[in-house]
C-alpha cells in the first residue's frame, strides 16, 4: 500500500512538472511553437517520460482544458440557480465561484484567455459553459418580456467573461468577493444605476 501511495504521487508530481512547464512555455512561445522536447527539458524529464503520460502535445492540451473546466464545472454547478438566474444572488454566486477557482488556477488561465499566444478553443468552451449555468432552469412566460432571452444572455455571458478577463489581465485588482458583489449590481441595475448608492446626497 504505501508503495503503490509512493509511486501514485511521484506520477502526480511529474504530470505537474509536465503541466506547468506546458503553461509557462504557452506564455513564452505560444501553443504551437511548443516542441515535446520543450516540454521535457522544462520539466527536467525526458521524452520516454512524457509519453508515458500523454500521447502528443494535442493530448497534453486536450488534457488541460478538460481538467480545468470539468473543475470548474463542479464547483459552479453547486451554485444555487432558482427561476430568475439574473438575480443578485445567482449571479453573485457564480462569479465567486468562478473567480476563487481561476485565483487557485492563475497560471494556466492567464496561459489560455490573456498572454498573446491564448487558447481560444478554451475561451469558447469556458463561455459555453458558464452560459449553460446561467441558462439553467430559466422559462419565463412567453411574451412577458420585452428583450428576447436570447440577447439577454449573450449579453451576461459577454459581460461575465469581459469581468472575468480584466481580472486575470490585471492580476486581481479586487477580492474576488468585491468583483462578485460589484458585478452582480450591473446586472441587476444597469450601469447606470448601479453605482447610485455612491452619490452625494443619496440616501436609503
Amino acid at each position: 500500500m504505501t508503495q503503490n501511495k509512493k509511486i501514485d504521487l511521484r506520477i502526480v508530481r511529474t504530470k505537474q512538472s509536465i503541466r506547468k512547464a506546458f503553461y509557462d512555455l504557452i506564455q513564452e512561445k505560444g501553443y504551437e511553437a511548443i516542441t515535446i522536447q520543450d516540454i521535457a527539458d522544462r520539466a527536467i524529464i525526458n521524452r520516454n517520460t512524457f509519453y508515458l503520460h500523454y500521447q502528443s502535445k494535442p493530448d497534453l492540451l486536450d488534457t488541460c482544458i478538460h481538467e480545468l473546466l470539468s473543475d470548474l464545472k463542479d464547483a459552479v454547478i453547486l451554485c444555487p440557480i432558482g427561476m430568475n438566474p439574473y438575480s443578485i444572488a445567482a449571479v453573485e454566486s457564480v462569479m465567486y465561484t468562478v473567480l476563487d477557482h481561476i485565483s487557485q488556477n492563475m497560471t494556466f488561465y492567464h496561459a489560455m484567455l490573456i498572454d498573446e499566444n491564448r487558447i481560444y478553443q478554451f475561451h469558447i468552451k469556458m463561455e459555453s459553459m458558464i452560459k449553460d449555468k446561467l441558462n439553467e432552469g430559466w422559462n419565463p412566460p412567453q411574451g412577458n418580456s420585452a428583450i428576447s432571452k436570447e440577447l439577454l444572455l449573450e449579453y451576461l455571458v459577454t459581460s461575465f467573461m469581459g469581468i472575468v478577463l480584466w481580472w486575470i489581465r490585471n492580476d486581481k485588482p479586487l477580492p474576488a468577493e468585491e468583483v462578485s458583489v460589484q458585478f452582480s449590481k450591473l446586472v441587476a441595475y444597469g450601469h447606470l444605476k448601479a453605482d447610485v448608492g455612491n452619490q452625494p446626497g443619496n440616501k436609503e
